[in-house]
């Protein structure tokens, strides 16, 4: 009797034991299914920072690309205007159309002044180049300011730029209080116009003003 009580015992605890097992692998599978929701949740939640962070930064830079890039037409429309003169100094050039075209003036050595228009892209010519027959007060006039000009166009650009990251609308050289100046408008991220005037011979700025005027 006492054998069989003895070995009745351990068979109740094997029994118990067993009883056991689904009650533990329950509670692992419902630890495992807790962790997966948790790193899942948090990978998601870093996968979607990251990606935020990443969209932002792409964003910044094609801002900064496409204000970079605002004046490449109009550099494009002067050296279309050159080319197609055959030769000639740029006096000015200025956006047409709300900036689906652009109006170039070269001055030629002879002072002559051709007037060519250009594409949007500043790469083609639009219609037929146009002469303009110069009287002796206008090549004495072209003259004095292409003389004046150590700044050429492209320089003139770069100054403008640095005064206002922006679209250059207008663009040429002038007179001003018997002083040869570069003078334009620049259109700023904002809409914001700035009237600049800078001395052609030195680049020093003349004038910076906001135009105000519709």
């Amino acid at each position: 009797m006492t054998f069989r009580t003895q070995l009745q015992k351990p068979s109740a605890r094997r029994v118990a034991a067993l009883a056991a097992l689904p009650v533990v692998a329950a509670l692992a599978l419902t630890g495992c299914s807790t962790d997966d929701t948790a790193n899942g949740s948090s990978d998601s939640a870093a996968s979607s920072s990251n990606g935020s962070s990443t969209t932002g930064a792409t964003g910044g830079d094609s801002t900064t690309a496409a204000s970079a890039a605002s004046n490449d037409a109009l550099l494009a429309a002067v050296a279309t205007a050159r080319k197609s003169v055959g030769s000639g100094t740029v006096i000015s050039v200025e956006q047409e159309q709300r900036g689906s075209a652009y109006e170039v003036l070269v001055v030629t050595k002879d002072g002559t002044e051709h007037e060519v228009h250009t594409d949007a892209d500043g790469t083609g010519v639009t219609g037929t180049p146009q002469t303009e027959t110069a009287d002796a007060d206008d090549r004495a006039e072209h003259e004095r300011f292409v003389a004046a000009a150590d700044l050429d166009v492209s320089k003139a650009v770069s100054a403008f730029e640095d005064l206002h990251a922006g679209a250059i609308t207008e663009l040429g050289l002038d007179d001003h209080l018997g002083k040869v100046v570069w003078e334009g408008d620049v259109v700023d991220g904002s809409g914001t116009k700035h009237s600049v005037r800078i001395d052609a011979g030195s680049g020093d700025v003349v004038t910076d003003q906001v135009d105000t005027d519709d």
